[in-house]
């Protein structure tokens, strides 16, 4: 695995209670799992301390290869993914939840099975193996359910069982194909590449995790439903164009 290099993007957005310890354990994991490696913090237009404790870390540890891309605005989880992949340089590209609700300790597996030909690689609640360390709040529970049957009839995807949680590992050249077309710049926006994905035949497999359930969230139960809602029928439409079969 030590041959490989990797960029590891992290979405933030008020994370500031946690983000200088959660940097510092990505930092430790890759640095002593890869020979070349780089961590992309990307801010959501955060109203709290998150940027500065994020310079903290990288004042503190200036040989990590940390880097910073500070948005001002919150423009949503899909943009600042995006703005991170589309700024990454190494062979293996991923992202990650800030609050590590799934360790990086578990990106090892992931790696072999990009080695192992896969292009993409994505965590699932719902394949065997599955670990619980923490019960899941009930309304996001729901939510899942919800948004999971949505998702299949929507867009017309059974294959893949889990598109939502936050830990997707890729090829480079698959992420650089894929980003560039991304339209849902919220939370929909995971079920938006695994469709594209699927549409451009990449081999796409599902792995399960140990989950570290968040004893918050910042999910609004109404509004967020409607706008996941509104954002699959987007990427219906969409695809019904034939947006995501160009090059």
């Amino acid at each position: 695995m030590q041959k490989m290099s990797v960029s590891v993007i992290i979405p933030c957005l008020n994370e500031g209670n946690t983000i200088y310890g959660n940097i510092k354990k990505i930092n430790s994991y890759l640095s002593s799992n890869f020979d070349i490696y780089e961590i992309i913090a990307v801010n959501d237009g955060s109203q709290d301390n998150t940027v500065s404790e994020i310079k903290r870390f990288q004042s503190d540890f200036s040989s990590a290869p940390l880097h910073i891309i500070d948005n001002e605005i919150n423009e949503g989880k899909g943009k600042v993914v995006t703005d991170g992949i589309l700024k990454s340089s190494h062979s293996i590209v991923m992202f990650l939840d800030a609050d590590l609700a799934i360790p990086i300790e578990e990106l090892g597996k992931f790696v072999r099975e990009i080695e192992g030909g896969c292009d993409l690689a994505i965590a699932s609640r719902f394949v065997p193996g599955l670990k619980i360390m923490k019960p899941v709040l009930w309304y996001r529970k729901f939510m899942e359910r919800v948004f999971r049957i949505m998702r299949m009839v929507i867009i017309d995807n059974y294959t893949i069982k889990d598109t939502q949680c936050g830990f997707k590992v890729f090829r480079r050249e698959v992420a650089m194909d894929i980003f560039p077309l991304l339209k849902v710049r919220r939370f929909a926006f995971d079920a938006e590449i695994i469709h594209i994905a699927t549409i451009r035949k990449y081999k796409v497999k599902e792995l399960p995790i140990t989950l570290q359930n968040p004893t918050a969230s910042s999910i609004r139960i109404i509004r967020d439903s409607w706008n996941m809602f509104l954002d699959l029928i987007r990427i219906r439409l969409n695809s019904s164009k034939g947006y995501y079969k160009k090059r």
